[in-house]
């Protein structure tokens, strides 16, 4: 790396999509009422990062490339449930129940832990014992929006300003400094799209998240 060259950033690996998607499915989870349109882009948005395609997926050419995958048959069953309720969301005006978007997340995390575990199994026996080892001296980190109230604003504009909160403080917690700052910017502009008392609201969060990133780059 050439003098004053930033230094690049590691690629994420599946471990830590998967991660970051559990998070979020944890955080729909807790909130009162959870739109079905932010399951369909949250898994939508998982399996792109775990196929390594950048092109944006139908639910029938998403389960075509998950065909070139191999999956138990068990595990292939529930992606494939899945995908097909995405699928009635994609092309019809069905509206689940709450309940229904609840088991909809539920089934996105199942999905999303055992797609990591199959690909665990297909390394190597070495490679498996080390990620092991790694993975027992790594210190579990407790999410930031467990801390926040359950109760909270359901608009679109909030939930994603709190989802980048969030990855602002994981970015933070890899010591991702770069990764954290892209966030924040991120953050920042749809901090700028919002009302004058929105921004009250939200004022003391987004002035921290940037003293946690000036912080950790010093």
């Amino acid at each position: 790396m050439k003098k004053g060259e930033a230094p690049v950033e590691a690629k994420e690996t599946i471990e830590d999509v998967a991660r970051d998607t559990r998070r979020k499915v944890a955080f729909l989870l807790r909130k009162p009422y959870a739109e079905q349109g932010e399951v369909y882009g949250l898994a939508k948005t998982f399996f792109k990062s775990y196929l390594r395609k950048e092109c944006e997926f139908t639910a029938t050419e998403l389960e075509k490339e998950l065909h070139k995958v191999y999956l138990s048959t068990a595990v292939r069953e529930r992606v494939e449930a899945l995908i097909e309720k995405l699928g009635v969301l994609e092309y019809t005006d069905t509206k689940y129940s709450q309940a229904e978007v609840k088991l909809l997340l539920q089934g996105l995390d199942e999905i999303v832990r055992s797609l990591v575990m199959e690909q665990r199994k297909q390394l190597p026996p070495l490679t498996r014992f080390a990620n092991w080892l790694f993975r027992k001296k790594v210190k579990v980190r407790a999410t930031v929006i467990s801390e926040y109230p359950v109760v909270e604003r359901n608009d679109p504009v909030s939930v994603e300003l709190n989802m980048l909160l969030e990855d602002v403080y994981a970015a933070l917690d890899e010591n991702r400094v770069g990764r954290a700052a892209k966030t924040y910017k991120r953050l920042l502009a749809k901090y700028h799209s919002l009302g004058r008392t929105a921004q009250q609201e939200f004022y003391q969060k987004v002035n921290a998240a940037y003293e946690a990133i000036v912080r950790q780059s010093m």
